[in-house]
């Protein structure tokens, strides 16, 4: 009985023997290390096993993975008897996931602002930026709805010794009223232009909303006395 324990026992080590030396069990351990390793590490890049062979020019077994856009990344993984460690082509892996999480991170914040209600936004003139309190009206949201997707440019032209007016390149919703502005006023003229007051004036606007937290002089003087480039945005 001992015997036939003995040979079992040396026919299964000669067994394991060749299909360790025969590269069957290494390919299977290189296989379920490699998949471990990026279902670990790069979870967010939705990889599929795709397949793994022997590179002789590498002395390492080469694993692929496919993303979700059907493109192949593979790495090299040794070494050769106990393929456990991720090598070559491991960088690439790392860059890709970078540029994957980054890119998903601005995505997320995109979002972010659409859902947010904003009431505040930003007027960048001559190395300057104003922040801006938005009034609650149609016009304002129809605007914040326009920065969602960029930066608006305005070309201003000084208007009066009182303002800075330029065309929207599109018209908001308009509910004009009789009113006397202030210095930081922002208004809507027309439905498509938007002035800026550094000074008072009475007319007929809708009110976009109040620069805060500078002065009537200061505002004057950022402004200058020529005509300037108004950049809208939200951030």
């Amino acid at each position: 009985m001992k015997k036939i324990v003995i040979l079992i026992i040396i026919l299964v080590s000669i067994i394991i023997t060749i299909l360790w030396l025969g590269g069957i069990i290494p390919k299977q351990i290189a296989k379920i290390s490699g998949n471990i390793y990026v279902t670990n590490h790069f979870p967010k890049m939705q990889l599929d096993y795709v397949s793994i062979e022997w590179s002789k020019y590498h002395n390492d077994y080469i694993i692929t993975f496919k993303d979700k856009d059907n493109n192949n990344h593979g790495f090299t993984i040794g070494p050769k008897y106990f393929p456990i460690n991720p090598g070559q082509g491991i960088f690439e892996f790392e860059e890709i996931y970078r540029n994957t999480t980054e890119t998903s991170t601005q995505e997320q914040d995109t979002e972010k602002i659409k859902e947010e209600n904003i009431d505040m936004i930003k007027i960048k003139v001559n190395n300057n930026v104003l922040e801006v309190k938005l009034e609650d009206n149609e016009a304002t949201k129809s605007l914040v709805e326009k920065l969602k997707n960029g930066e608006i440019s305005v070309n201003a032209s000084e208007y009066g010794g009182f303002e800075k007016v330029g065309n929207l390149g599109f018209s908001l919703p308009s509910n004009d009223k009789n009113i006397t502005t202030s210095s930081g006023d922002i208004v809507l003229f027309q439905g498509n232009q938007i002035s800026l007051f550094y000074n008072s004036n009475s007319w007929s606007y809708t009110k976009l909303g109040k620069i805060q937290n500078v002065s009537g002089a200061e505002l004057k003087n950022i402004l200058g006395s020529g005509d300037v480039t108004l950049i809208l945005s939200i951030e």
